[in-house]
């Protein structure tokens, strides 16, 4: 196993229960929930969704739900979890190529960016830059700051898992950890980190002007949310605007 999307093509244990799966996914949709757009007709696209168990619940507060991610096998499960579901749009490679530039209100990326590389971030900041209305909100989940202890991480899924009744399998599960490809892959190609500094700067240099929240969208607060607005017109960097 290569690479982080091998990892996720390859059927893996990175929920230890349904239930672990379920609190993950509830979790995560109250978050993102707080800055759908108001008015129920908005065009929202979930990038990196996993097997986005929410998707139902999220698509009622919205006109049309789209669902993207790379990893083919998660790609055949989302096709066959919502081919019933009006409001729900799963796109491949080149479905999302082809959505109309400045067609969105919102795009949602949870728990994804540590699996980028710098270059593989920014092109996607460049996709979403190109795709979101004037105006459209990009709300990012799940950012690890650098030299987070993994301790840090632990406790806080214990803490989880303990408050929504999987503590046994959540133990089980980190135990099993140990000797997985997750760990190992973690330990060979690491986890893409930003501090607050390194991801408004980024946003900024593609388009948009962010924000920390106060919270992060997804379990764990000792990672990061920012909420960041698109402010420019295409192609056009800070250094050129400044110069006008």
């Amino acid at each position: 196993m290569q690479s982080w999307l091998d990892f996720w093509n390859a059927p893996n244990a990175i929920y230890v229960s349904r239930r672990h799966q379920d609190a993950h996914y509830a979790k995560v949709l109250g978050g993102i929930g707080r800055f759908m757009p108001a008015g129920g007709a908005a065009v929202v696209l979930d990038w990196g969704c996993g097997d986005a168990l929410a998707a139902n619940d999220l698509a009622q507060t919205c006109r049309t739900l789209l669902l993207y991610d790379r990893a083919d096998s998660t790609r055949r499960r989302l096709l066959a979890n919502f081919a019933d579901s009006p409001k729900i749009r799963v796109l491949d490679d080149a479905e999302l190529d082809a959505v109309a530039p400045a067609s969105l209100d919102l795009i949602v990326v949870n728990s994804v960016v540590q699996y980028l590389d710098r270059r593989q971030l920014t092109d996607a900041l460049r996709l979403f830059h190109r795709l979101l209305k004037s105006g459209g909100t990009l709300l990012l989940g799940d950012i690890i700051a650098p030299d987070t202890p993994l301790v840090g991480h632990v406790t806080t899924f214990l803490g989880f898992a303990w408050q929504n009744g999987f503590f046994v399998a959540a133990v089980i599960g980190l135990a099993r950890n140990f000797v997985s490809p997750y760990r190992k892959l973690r330990r060979e190609a690491g986890y893409a980190c930003y501090t607050d500094m390194q991801m408004l700067g980024l946003l900024d240099a593609n388009g948009f002007v962010g924000e920390r929240l106060a919270s992060n969208i997804a379990v764990s607060q000792l990672r990061s949310s920012y909420l960041a607005r698109k402010t420019r017109a295409e192609g056009v960097s800070s250094s050129d605007e400044s110069m006008r």
